[in-house]
């Protein structure tokens, strides 16, 4: 009988510990994910989560207390800015600047735009079928 994913998984994990790889749970450094990011509002100590675009901080500080946010929250627009620059959107190395930009999404619409003309059979006068048959 084949192993399920869970036996798989419990399996995997067993031989990681004994090879010493990965925390004590035999769980992957790249699959362990680091805890959110809070801070602590010094007017009303409410507890929000830093976010890159900190957009709940900057509401929080601005409609609620009409002030900015390096009042409200020191230190939360320098680890933002961290968290920016560590995450390149998803893409690594020159994946990120090779496809970016507009000239390159204008290149793939025309390579598309061709594509359907290839693609499209007996042009606008072709009758279509109606119905079932």
């Amino acid at each position: 009988m084949p192993e399920s994913h869970k036996a798989e998984n419990a399996r995997r994990k067993k031989q990681n510990i004994a090879a010493g790889i990965g925390d004590e749970n035999g769980r992957l450094p790249p699959r362990i994910k680091a805890g959110a990011k809070m801070a602590r509002c010094i007017l009303c100590q409410v507890e929000l989560k830093i976010t890159k675009s900190n957009t709940e901080l900057k509401q929080h500080s601005e409609n609620k207390h009409g002030k900015t946010i390096d009042i409200c929250f020191p230190g939360a627009e320098a680890i933002s800015a961290e968290m920016k620059n560590s995450v390149a959107g998803g893409k690594k190395g020159k994946e990120a600047k090779a496809g970016s930009g507009k000239a390159s999404k204008k290149a793939t619409k025309e390579n598309l735009d061709d594509l359907l003309m290839a693609g499209m059979a007996g042009g606008p006068g072709a009758k279509k079928k109606k119905g079932k048959k």
